[in-house]
């Protein structure tokens, strides 16, 4: 909103008023920001007869619509003469008394006759506001998500003050308003709907504060997936000309269910020989649309909904227009769907005119990316009895089929429904590797691509089989998910046998199951185990005082570096003198440093041992024993 207001308008003379008045023009200039708030007025006109008296009516607009008087401003010659020139004046206004829109309407008097202009140009008298630190958050939303602006109005009322926070001016979303607070800040938060959910508006609708619209940052948006359902509501087939009638809803895939979606543009499209618009309006607060249109030619017809920030587009197929006379399909069969890459899409049906089968007529099969562009894939005839039966392995993309018929002469068509039809792809698991690790681990790692090389940019599921080397049998060890960005997939596994990994994925309605590479991997031994640190102190200990057994227990792989052992079983035994049978005194756990450690009461002379007695990944070993001398 800029601070300073010129309006210039020209004035037309009414019929009623001396005609020698011409060119009247006149402008109004006015700084929001100055100190005095004055309203510079300046009105140049001519007359052959001079002009005796020039006055502004200076008229206030109230909440209501209504106009009122405020003022009468008289105008004095500044430049010129009476018969050509130029009459200024100064307006003091009010924004406090009367805040809001100001009009001028200027009243000229020549040879005793007044003529007040048809014409009239307003102010915006008002305070300068802005929005300043606008956010919005979550930085990442969908239409369920809760978005909240926020943001900082500030007011400035001359050129030399600076901003100051506005409190309690109203802010607009696209609900309601909220207001500032006493430091000017605000905050509203509602369902995102459009763009139009960022924008902050304050000082809409209230006279004293200038206008100003700010948008908050935009989030990540993930759009949802939609239903559209469409009825063809008039009963066919139906005569050239006949309104035709189509109802349907469109709801999106919410968090807690389907959800109607307003004011989303809908089209309705007849096609025959190409794809024509016949319909199109928005959907209503509870989703639901209605359209109408004239029958023109048989076809089928598809309802196909916008793309929104919030939702993808939908489609829905309700049927055919029939239109009397024209030749029809029925029965007809599109398979598969979806249909793996370049394997062949079987077209099936029949072709009658007012129930008589058409024989030996040229039918094609049709293919749009689209829906809009179609192709000629394949021909064929139809059979005495009016079937017919066409593939094509034209099927690398997804899109829509169709069968489609003309007479000799051109004049009559006809089109089956249209079908939507997916591909799956081919994959290819690549750079697959199975590699031995310490401690008895494998890992499994590749990379899932399209047939061609090229990015699958889906998370996919890999199953991982072993089979052990001498077995015939594949077990499922796990999965793992490929990355949506690259395809590449890893994971670690134990094992503490011999034999073949291999790794698939099985396909899905979007591609098809890959190849399963295998790779042989020879695990290394076990781990080899050992006590690096054992004792039993004090050595000599008064009897009844305490005695501290502690350790360390390691590990190690092929004569490889030493590493901790944790949380591993140490059983910690006792021998009094002269006795041949070790008494267990306690189970410990090793922690995540390999080490362990209890205090025990002393009793009697005698030895202190630990065992760890090993596991499948890991050899048995003992500490040693330590002799402890109790007085």
């Amino acid at each position: 909103m800029t601070a300073l207001i010129v309006v210039v308008t020209t004035f037309l003379v009414p019929a009623t008023a001396r005609a020698d008045v011409t060119d009247v023009n006149l402008s109004v200039a006015f700084d929001r920001l100055s100190a005095d708030r004055v309203a510079a007025i300046t009105l140049t006109a001519k007359s052959a007869s001079e002009i005796t008296e020039v006055k502004a009516i200076v008229e206030h607009q109230s909440e209501e619509g209504a106009w009122s008087q405020l003022a009468t401003v008289p105008l004095s010659l500044a430049d010129g003469t009476a018969n050509d020139g130029t009459w200024t004046a100064g307006y003091q206004t009010d924004v406090e008394a009367h805040p809001g829109a100001t009009r001028f309407i200027a009243e000229i008097t020549s040879a005793g006759e007044v003529t007040r202009t048809n014409a009239w140009q307003y102010i915006d008298n008002c305070y300068e506001l802005s929005i300043t630190g606008i956010t919005s958050s979550p930085a990442a939303i969908d239409a369920d998500t809760p978005l909240t602006i926020a943001g900082t109005v500030l007011a400035q009322k001359t050129r030399d003050a600076q901003p100051e926070p506005a409190a309690d001016v109203p802010v607009w979303n696209v609900t309601s308003p909220v207001r500032t607070g006493a430091d000017g800040t605000f905050s509203f938060t509602h369902l995102y709907t459009s763009f139009t959910s960022l924008e902050a508006q304050a000082g809409w609708g209230y006279d004293q504060w200038c206008e100003v619209s700010e948008f908050a940052p935009s989030p990540e948006i993930t759009r949802q997936t939609v239903e559209l359902s469409a009825e063809i509501v008039t009963p066919q087939p139906v005569k050239a000309g006949d309104e035709v009638t189509v109802e349907g809803r469109l709801q999106r895939n919410g968090a807690d269910g389907l959800v109607p979606v307003a004011g989303v543009w809908v089209a309705a499209h007849v096609t025959s020989a190409t794809k024509e618009e016949v319909a199109s309006t928005y959907t209503k607060p509870d989703g639901t649309f209605r359209m109408t249109f004239a029958a023109k030619e048989s076809g089928p017809l598809t309802v196909q909904s916008a793309e929104r920030d919030i939702v993808w587009s939908g489609t829905a197929s309700p049927g055919q227009i029939t239109v009397e006379g024209d030749p029809q399909f029925s029965e007809v069969e599109l398979t598969p769907s979806p249909v793996d890459y370049e394997k062949p899409i079987r077209a099936t049906g029949l072709l009658a005119d007012g129930g008589t089968p058409i024989a030996d007529a040229t039918v094609w099969l049709l293919y749009s990316p689209d829906g809009e562009n179609w192709q000629k894939m394949k021909n064929g005839q139809t059979t005495s009895a009016g079937r017919f039966d066409l593939q094509s392995t034209e099927t690398t993309q997804d899109g829509f089929w169709r069968v489609w018929y003309q007479s000799a002469d051109g004049a009559t068509t006809a089109s089956s429904d249209v079908h939507q039809v997916k591909v799956r792809f081919g994959t290819l698991l690549d750079e697959y590797k199975a590699v031995s690790g310490p401690g008895a681990t494998v890992t499994v790692q590749g990379r899932l691509l399209r047939h061609d090389g090229s990015k699958l940019g889906q998370e996919l599921p890999i199953y991982v089989y072993f089979m052990a080397e001498g077995e015939s049998t594949w077990e499922l060890q796990g999965t793992t998910t490929t990355s949506v960005t690259n395809g590449t997939f890893s994971k670690q596994f134990t094992s503490y046998q011999d034999g073949y990994w291999t790794a698939a994925f099985w396909g899905n309605d979007d591609f098809t199951r890959s190849n399963a590479p295998i790779e042989y991997v020879d695990v290394p031994g076990q781990y080899t185990t050992k006590f690096a640190e054992f004792g039993a102190s004090p050595a000599t200990v008064p009897s009844g005082e305490s005695i501290t057994v502690k350790g360390l227990l390691t590990r190690s792989v092929g004569g490889g570096a030493a590493e901790a052992a944790p949380e591993k079983p140490v059983y910690v035994y006792f021998l009094p003198a002269g006795s041949q049978t070790w008494e267990q005194k306690a189970l410990l756990q090793t922690g995540a440093d390999g080490r362990f450690e209890k205090a025990f009461t002393a009793e009697e002379d005698g030895y202190w041992t630990a065992w760890f007695f090993g596991d499948e990944g890991h050899l048995s070993v003992n500490s040693g024993s330590r002799l402890v001398d109790v007085r």
